[in-house]
């Protein structure tokens, strides 16, 4: 009876060694061929690059990228890291602007062991613009960069008050004397109108006094039923002086319009109060402070006037 017994202890226990063995082979195979797909491909974008992954796995030696264009032209790329940068993608064919069905699957150390494909997704390929790099000319007084691949504009970033302010422009520099003057910090951002190239981070940021000169303006004409300057000027402006026989007025309570047409603001300024049946009659902009200053010529009536417009 006991022999019985201890053959059928080691028939038992063989078994259970031969289903230990067994499921040590299925769980290694398992752990080192799954037959399971990569999650799907996602776009990281940091806000000035952009790049593609997919979920990683050690127990493969790399993974394959698929890529599919609307003409249904297929692009392979194979990489050892589970992540992918816009240059490697460029560099194997992937193009700015173009769509592309995207999938991914894990490479095995044996052929036919590789994994299924993931699941697809659709991505229109874009990328950052490049930074501008601002630097001062004293010799011109302007700020300037170098022109950025694949741009279309600029913007001239800079501090009023408590708020940023911008200037716009398609040239790769900027007059300060565009520029109210003041302590100022600027910066400059590159921009497209091809949505397929986001606008770029902020360059470097400059720090420097503004000292602004108002121009002379270009022309004075009056209404002599109203009594009213029409002066014509480059500049938007707080205070406005006005001179009759050689008495200087300042006035800071008037009214204006921009021609967009001509590039100009025209002033409209009340002298009836003030008014002498003279043509001695001129008028410049004020200086406002340190930073905003007016050192040029007065500019006088002209022989032109106007009428009043019932």
């Amino acid at each position: 009876m006991k022999k019985i017994n201890n053959k059928v202890l080691i028939i038992v226990l063989s078994v259970v060694v031969g289903v230990l063995a067994l499921g040590g082979i299925v769980t290694a195979f398992i752990l080192n061929y799954n037959v399971f797909s990569p999650e799907k491909v996602e776009i990281i974008d940091d806000g000035s690059s952009v790049y593609l992954t997919t979920t990683a796995n050690d127990n493969y030696k790399s993974y394959r990228f698929k890529f599919v264009d609307e003409e249904n032209n297929e692009i392979i790329i194979d990489s050892e890291s589970n992540i992918l940068t816009l240059p490697e993608l460029q560099n194997n064919g992937i193009e700015i602007g173009k769509t592309y069905k995207i999938s991914t699957c894990y490479i095995s150390d044996n052929d036919g062991n590789n994994s299924q494909f993931s699941q697809e997704i659709s991505w229109k390929v874009y990328t950052y613009l490049s930074a501008p790099v601002v630097t001062y000319n004293i010799e011109y007084n302007n700020l300037s960069w170098e022109e950025i691949v694949n741009a279309d504009y600029y913007k001239v970033f800079y501090n009023s008050g408590s708020d940023y302010v911008y200037y716009q422009t398609t040239e790769t520099s900027v007059d300060l004397q565009l520029i109210s003057g003041g302590n100022r910090e600027f910066y400059v951002v590159a921009y497209s109108n091809n949505d397929s190239y986001r606008q770029s981070s902020k360059s470097n940021v400059l720090e420097m006094e503004v000292v602004h000169n108002y121009k002379d303006f270009l022309k004075i004409t009056i209404d002599k039923e109203t009594k009213t300057l029409k002066i014509y000027g480059e500049e938007l402006l707080q205070k406005i002086a006005v001179y009759i026989e050689g008495v200087s007025y300042e006035v800071i309570d008037f009214k204006f319009e921009y021609d967009e047409q001509l590039n100009q603001y025209i002033y409209y300024v009340d002298i009836s109060l003030i008014y002498s049946d003279t043509e001695n009659i001129g008028a410049s902009p004020m200086t406002i402070d340190k930073y905003n200053i007016f050192a040029g010529n007065v500019t006088y009536l002209t022989d032109e006037a106007e009428t009043s417009k019932n």
